[in-house]
């Protein structure tokens, strides 16, 4: 009568290459998704820096827009430190509003506005 005989060593050889391939392969997820998330913090801030610059363009033009008044000479500014002097809304969504300051100097902030940044110019003259 002949005895059965296995060879557990083929079965045990190619138990470990599929947790050596599950090892490999969860490494190879866990750096997909660690690049993937970088790219998308990349496109985050670069979202944000848009709206930034496009709030300092939006003070920028409400600055030229209380020179402008200024040099007009028909305009007389306000009496009341921090007081709203005017506002507009620009092209695009954007907008800016004029406050005056302090005197003497006189001092001005102009505030620009795009979706959710806001950015300041303050004018002395």
């Amino acid at each position: 009568m002949k005895t059965l005989t296995f060879k557990f060593r083929n079965i045990r050889q190619s138990g470990s290459a599929l947790v050596l391939t599950m090892f490999i392969m969860a490494g190879m997820l866990i750096v997909a998704m660690s690049g993937a998330y970088v790219v998308f913090l990349g496109i985050k801030a670069g979202g944000i820096q848009a709206q930034s610059t496009k709030a300092y363009y939006a003070a920028e033009a409400g600055a030229e827009r209380l020179l402008w008044e200024l040099r007009q000479g028909g305009y007389s500014y306000a009496d009341n430190p921090g007081e709203l002097i005017f506002q507009g809304d620009l092209a695009g969504g954007s907008r800016y509003d004029i406050y005056f300051v302090e005197f003497p100097p006189l001092v001005f902030r102009s505030v620009g506005e795009y979706q959710s940044s806001k950015r300041s110019v303050e004018i002395r003259i």
